[in-house]
């Protein structure tokens, strides 16, 4: 597969149709349609079934889709690279945070940065913890700012700051009059969190055994802001972090600091041995930490 079949390919599954695909491409219904038949010959597989409301992924396709997933952004990147080389453009940073410090304290650093650097060109990207880390150990991006659980061989690390994680309440709620949120005040709670695999949710499960409490059935979400929008609907109680709490606090939800106090560390991070040019340097030295969450009174 070359980068136009698997930007083709991606963006029928993306949009589960071929009229979508094209719109997107900017390219013609029938130039997508032949790409896909094209394509499907080459692999010898089906990839979609035809039916009378449009089209469906097989289950090859949808192996394939994972795979392309995992790639899709380093073809971008050397996409990116290719087209700099060409125009004799210099002075490019790729960076990768998670969704949590993405939509507003990233965005203000480079604000920050870009007007101490107005030639520089940033590239901004939004992927979990372990694949910032996979991205950057493999040199496809410059830096990472994520959470790290363990000491990656091939990655140096520095502490940026501790993002606290707060309890999210609908308004109204019975815990919303409180300045904080104790353990105790979770039993019987239903619990709406990230995925098993996440530090806060993890550190709350662990605070709350440690207090004797057993919540209800816990909501997965993959987003801060998902749990958010959970809450307000009156689906439980959230774990999110403070960064969250910061763009969501207003009329229909309220957000308690948490006791005992949860904080997950995030991490600048970049790829051990690989030489660091002068703007990736500048640009760690412009990161602040956001301000700390301050629980307002109810």
């Amino acid at each position: 597969m070359h980068y136009r079949q698997v930007e083709i390919f991606k963006a029928i599954m993306d949009s589960g149709s071929i009229t979508e695909a094209a719109h997107i491409l900017h390219i013609s219904q029938p130039a997508v349609s032949k790409a896909l038949k094209l394509l499907e010959a080459e692999l010898g597989l089906r990839l979609f079934d035809r039916t009378t409301k449009g089209i469906a992924a097989t289950e090859e396709a949808r192996l394939l889709y994972t795979e392309v997933e995992r790639t899709y952004f380093g073809m971008q990147n050397l996409a990116r690279f290719a087209a700099s080389l060409g125009h004799r453009r210099q002075g490019r940073i790729v960076i990768s945070t998670i969704p949590a410090l993405g939509i507003a304290w990233l965005p203000t650093v480079v604000a920050r940065f870009s007007e101490a650097y107005p030639d520089a060109t940033i590239s901004l990207q939004s992927s979990n913890s372990v694949d910032a880390a996979r991205l950057v150990g493999s040199g496809e991006i410059d830096l990472g700012i994520a959470q790290l659980r363990s000491e990656e061989y091939n990655l140096s690390r520095r502490k940026l700051f501790d993002l606290e994680g707060v309890i999210a309440l609908p308004a109204g709620h019975r815990l919303a009059r409180k300045l904080y949120v104790e353990a105790s005040d979770l039993d019987g709670e239903t619990i709406v969190a990230l995925g098993p695999e996440d530090e806060f949710r993890r550190k709350l499960t662990q605070a709350l055994e440690g207090a004797g409490q057993h919540p209800r059935t816990v909501i997965d979400a993959s987003l801060g802001l998902t749990i958010c929008a959970l809450v307000a609907a009156g689906c439980g109680v959230g774990i999110v972090d403070s960064e969250a709490a910061r763009m969501q606090d207003g009329a229909a939800l309220v957000f308690r600091s948490f006791r005992p106090a949860i904080y997950v560390p995030i991490f600048l991070f970049r790829q051990r041995g690989r030489p660091t040019g002068r703007l990736v340097e500048a640009f760690s030295t412009v990161l602040r930490p956001p301000p700390p969450f301050r629980s307002r009174p109810g």
